[in-house]
């Protein structure tokens, strides 16, 4: 995995836009799946919050936003134009094969569409599940709105948050320590949604 500290320190002045390309490129396709997304978001809030001007934040905000959103459209046209004969081709693999498309319908059918928005909060589902979403010909519309929410918790609010912390002594002298902490916090969505599902489906079987 990259270092997020060292990929800020190289982007320099165009930090902003460096971390747009990254999630452009990690939510694109599954190939980006390596690159550090979420510390990257964190690690910028906090290195624009030492800025003395808030127009960083103020562009840096919809410009990730924006990125996130674009990178997840071409996974999902990716899955849509391509998807069905990588997955149905002749020689199968462990991954490319028809039963990953049946236990991905089987996902989306019980947690509806969002699951897309918890996708974005894990890595490598959040490139793999606009693609698999793709390949099951959910509405273009459809899915862009689901996409944007997510880009915007993700993206948006996330660096937001990084950015409120970032003056903080403690936060500054233990950043590596609040990196981690971010990571694992903004996994939370995932768990947490299945724990609620799993709830709600033994509630329903009790009643039965």
């Amino acid at each position: 995995m990259l270092d997020a500290q060292s990929l800020i320190d190289a982007f320099g002045a165009y930090a902003v836009a460096g971390v747009a390309l990254i999630l452009f490129l990690e939510t694109s396709t599954i190939f980006g799946s390596f690159l550090p997304g979420d510390s990257l978001i964190f690690v910028l809030g906090i290195t624009l919050a030492q800025s003395s001007s808030n127009m960083e934040i103020i562009i840096a905000v919809p410009l990730l936003i924006t990125s996130a959103t674009l990178g997840s459209q071409v996974g999902y046209l990716i899955g849509e134009k391509v998807g069905p004969r990588l997955f149905t081709k002749r020689k199968k693999n462990w991954f490319f094969n028809e039963d990953t498309i049946t236990r991905s319908q089987a996902v989306i059918d019980r947690y509806g569409p969002s699951a897309l928005i918890v996708a974005r909060f894990i890595p490598v589902l959040r490139a793999l599940v606009p693609m698999l979403v793709g390949i099951l010909k959910m509405g273009r519309k459809k899915f862009f709105r689901y996409n944007l929410i997510g880009a915007i918790l993700w993206a948006g609010v996330l660096l937001l948050i990084a950015w409120g912390l970032g003056n903080i002594q403690v936060v500054k002298d233990h950043i590596e320590q609040w990196v981690l902490g971010f990571v694992i916090v903004s996994s939370l969505p995932f768990p947490i949604e299945i724990l609620r599902n799993y709830l709600k489906a033994r509630k329903a079987n009790k009643n039965s």
